[in-house]
């Protein structure tokens, strides 16, 4: 760990936030905490450009093309006036990372998803080639850890998409608060935490610190984050069990949530069956055809069916939206699909 922490205040990290959303919160807060703790100056907090339905009420996420006020590269560069317009500027809205970049005080780069795998590689590698030589795939709550057939697993996408490129590169993964998404139980979490630790991934374990109450009050309430605030909650001692996602999923927040696994990247994708076959695909479409292929549903496939039941935009947002309900259906569209393709092909 000494020997990381030397060769990251060399060369610098980037932290992307791996489940898109609201991840970008603390990939900007554990930067704060690296400055804080090892005084790694140089780390830059990267988004993933997909926002929840709330607040982007159209399936996928966002393709470079809707982004205004940004510097297009292979990366987005979002600054703190950047916005997004969808179905022709008649929808606009204003993504995380343009939140995190006001905090952080300059542009922070973010990634689409349009191009699969390969998109996001192209974005890192530029990256790269400005001086960072290490990459952190940080994900709340632990998803990026999930086979993709747990049964409470709702969103394998993004994470495994985001895991499957980082593999290309020096790259490490951080787990921050270990269920706080409501997806994989806390136990369960641990659990494949410690699996990676049998594979000898485990490269160490970082805690916040009560001082870093500072770095959350700053900018959730610029934010509409509910997984991002369970490490603040655990900070300020509201523990115990709270449900969150319009009370479709519950959280424990313990101490274990105020702490950062830090895991070595091959490990971690050995656990991941959809990272692994992600890793070729050249567009978002490939991807949710190898997420079909292994009998996965993911948060597109959920967001497709809430636009087919509800409709897109801000009408959508009116509808009493029965999740649940949506999710079954899903799960048993992907399963009958890949039962299809099994017979196609035997």
């Amino acid at each position: 760990m000494v020997e990381l922490v030397n060769e990251l205040r060399k060369s610098g990290v980037a932290v992307v936030g791996a489940g898109g959303s609201g991840d970008v919160i603390s990939a900007y807060v554990f930067c704060e905490v690296l400055r804080d703790l090892f005084g790694i100056e140089r780390c830059l907090p990267a988004a993933i450009l997909w926002e929840r339905w709330f607040l982007d009420p159209y399936p996928g996420p966002i393709p470079k093309s809707l982004v205004r006020n940004a510097e297009a590269g292979k990366c987005v560069y979002v600054g703190p006036d950047t916005y997004v317009e969808r179905c022709g500027g008649k929808y606009v809205f204003r993504p995380h990372a343009a939140v995190v970049a006001e905090v952080y005080g300059e542009h922070i780069p973010a990634i689409t998803l349009e191009y699969g795998v390969y998109g996001i590689i192209e974005c890192l590698h530029e990256l790269m080639s400005s001086g960072f030589r290490y990459i952190v795939a940080l994900d709340v709550g632990g998803d990026i850890l999930a086979s993709g057939y747990e049964e409470t697993l709702w969103s394998p996408l993004a994470d495994s998409l985001t895991l499957a490129a980082v593999s290309e590169f020096n790259s490490l993964v951080a787990v921050l608060a270990p269920g706080a998404d409501g997806e994989l139980p806390q136990d369960y979490v641990m659990e494949r935490v410690s699996e990676v630790m049998s594979r000898g991934g485990y490269i160490g374990a970082l805690g916040l610190w009560k001082e870093h109450t500072r770095l959350y009050e700053e900018i959730l309430p610029k934010a509409r984050t509910e997984a991002g605030r369970v490490p603040y909650e655990a900070l300020i001692g509201h523990l115990g069990v709270r449900s969150i996602r319009e009370g479709t999923r519950r959280v424990q927040i313990t101490p274990l949530s105020s702490l950062i696994f830090m895991l070595r990247t091959d490990a971690v994708i050995q656990l991941n069956k959809l990272a692994q076959e992600l890793r070729s695909t050249g567009s978002l479409a490939e991807a949710l055809k190898t997420a079909e292929e292994l009998g996965v549903p993911t948060e597109l496939h959920l967001e497709i069916e809430i636009a087919k039941r509800y409709g897109c935009g801000p009408e959508s947002l009116k509808a009493n939206i029965n999740t649940l309900e949506v999710r079954e259906a899903v799960r048993e569209r992907v399963a009958f699909k890949r039962a299809k393709l099994k017979r196609s092909n035997s």
